[in-house]
C-alpha cells in the first residue's frame, strides 16, 4: 500500500506541474482496479513528457513606432556664457628675468588676449628701460586695452648681473707677454717672421680702421692673440661718452670677426686705463673700466714699456728698457710696444734672443692670464 500511495502522490504532482506549465487538465480516467499482485510503476524523469511552451506565451508585445514628424526633439541646452574679464598679458620668459651685462638688451616679448580670445599682442605698450651695460634691477611695464575699454598691466623685473671670468692661472716665473698696439701695418709681417723664428707668441691690440684683416688673420692663425684697441684712436671722439666708446669698440670687433671668425674678449684702452686724454668727459674712465669688465671684457695695461713712442727712441734704447723691465718683473711681465714703429720691431729680435738665453718664455694673453690695471686718473 505504501508504494501504491507514493505512485498516486507522484501522479498528482505531475498533473499540477503540467497545469502550471500551461497544459490542459486531462479528463479524469477511471481508476484501474488494483491488482494485488502487481506494483504501480514509479514515473522517472525520462518518462515525463513535458509539453513545449507555446510561442505566444513568451513573445513580448510590439511597441508601435511614431512617425518622425510627431516626435518632439529634445531642446538644445543654452551655451554657458564666457566670463567677462580683463585682458590677459603673458610675459615670455616670466616676470623675473636675469641677464648678463651687455651692449644691448633684447626684450623676450609677450602675448595678450581678451576674454573672447582675440589676439591683442600688437596693442601692448611697454614702458621703462633696461640699461643693459649697467648692473642693477629694472622694471618694464606692459599695458594693453581691449575693445571694451578694459586695461591690464603686467610688470617684468629685469636683473642685470656682471659676467663671470675664468679663474686666473699664474704662469711660471719669467713669463713675458709681448703686446703690440696700433697695428697692423706693413711692419707687422716682419714682426711675425721674427716671432715665428723664436717660436714666441704675442698679443696684438689692433686699430680697426686700418682694416689689415690679412695681417690680423695671419697673426691669429700663427697662434697669437688678437685684442681690441680702437677703431679711430681719436681720444676726443671715442671718450665723448659711453655710447661713443661702445660704437668705436664694436666696429673694431667686427673687423676682428671678419679676419678670425670670432669676437675677442680682451682689449686695451686707447692711452691705457690711466690716460688723461679722456678728461673730455669727467669720470668716464672710472665708469668704463667697471662697465667693460661687468660685460665680460678684460682690459690689460702694462708693467714694462719700451718707450718706443718717444721722439728719441732708438732700437737700442727700446731693447735696453724692455730687458731692464724683464729683470725687474720676474714673476710676469706685460710689455708695451707698437708695431707701427719700425725701430721697435727691430728691437724685438734682440729681446727674444736675450730672453731665451736667460730662461724666459713668451706667451699670448687670454682671459686666464694675470693682468695689470693701472690707477685710473679720470
Amino acid at each position: 500500500m505504501k508504494k501504491t500511495g507514493c505512485a498516486m502522490l507522484l501522479a498528482v504532482l505531475f498533473l499540477c506541474l503540467l497545469f502550471a506549465c500551461g497544459g490542459e487538465t486531462p479528463a479524469a480516467a477511471p481508476s484501474p482496479s488494483p491488482e494485488p499482485t502487481k506494483e504501480a510503476a514509479i514515473p522517472t524523469e525520462e518518462s515525463i513528457d513535458v509539453a513545449p511552451t507555446p510561442a505566444s506565451a513568451t513573445a513580448l508585445p510590439t511597441v508601435p513606432t511614431l512617425p518622425p514628424e510627431l516626435i518632439t526633439p529634445e531642446p538644445t541646452p543654452e551655451p554657458t556664457p564666457l566670463p567677462v574679464t580683463d585682458p590677459v598679458i603673458t610675459l615670455v620668459g616670466g616676470e623675473e628675468l636675469t641677464v648678463t651685462a651687455d651692449f644691448t638688451f633684447t626684450d623676450p616679448g609677450c602675448s595678450a588676449n581678451d576674454w573672447r580670445q582675440n589676439d591683442l599682442t600688437d596693442r601692448v605698450r611697454v614702458s621703462g628701460e633696461v640699461v643693459s651695460y649697467l648692473v642693477g634691477t629694472y622694471d618694464l611695464t606692459y599695458t594693453v586695452t581691449d575693445d571694451d575699454g578694459r586695461t591690464t598691466k603686467a610688470v617684468r623685473r629685469v636683473s642685470v648681473v656682471p659676467a663671470e671670468f675664468p679663474e686666473i692661472v699664474m704662469p711660471p716665473e719669467k713669463t713675458v707677454y709681448l703686446t703690440f698696439d696700433d697695428g697692423p701695418c706693413g711692419n707687422t709681417a716682419t714682426l711675425l717672421d721674427v716671432l715665428k723664428k723664436y717660436d714666441a707668441k704675442a698679443t696684438f691690440f689692433v686699430v680697426g680702421n686700418k682694416k689689415r684683416t690679412d695681417m690680423i688673420k695671419r697673426a691669429y692663425e700663427e697662434g697669437h692673440s688678437i685684442g681690441v684697441h680702437t677703431y679711430t684712436h681719436v681720444y676726443k671722439s671715442l671718450y665723448k661718452n659711453e655710447q661713443a666708446f661702445f660704437e668705436d669698440f664694436l666696429k673694431t670687433q667686427e673687423v676682428i670677426r671678419e679676419a678670425t671668425g670670432s669676437y675677442t674678449r680682451i682689449f686695451r684702452f686707447p692711452g691705457g686705463s690711466a690716460n688723461t686724454a679722456s678728461r673730455v668727459n669727467k669720470g668716464i674712465m672710472t665708469r668704463l673700466t667697471k662697465i667693460m669688465e661687468d660685460m665680460g671684457y678684460r682690459y690689460f695695461d702694462w708693467n714694462v714699456t719700451g718707450g718706443d713712442s718717444g721722439s728719441g727712441a732708438t732700437t737700442e734704447s727700446i731693447k735696453k728698457r724692455v730687458i731692464s723691465g724683464l729683470k725687474t718683473h720676474t714673476d710676469f711681465a706685460i710689455v708695451l710696444q707698437h708695431d707701427i714703429h719700425m725701430n721697435s720691431v727691430r728691437a724685438v729680435e734682440s729681446i727674444l734672443k736675450w730672453g731665451t738665453e736667460h730662461g724666459y718664455t713668451f706667451r699670448a694673453l687670454d682671459l686666464t692670464s694675470p693682468y695689470v690695471h693701472s690707477n685710473v686718473q679720470n
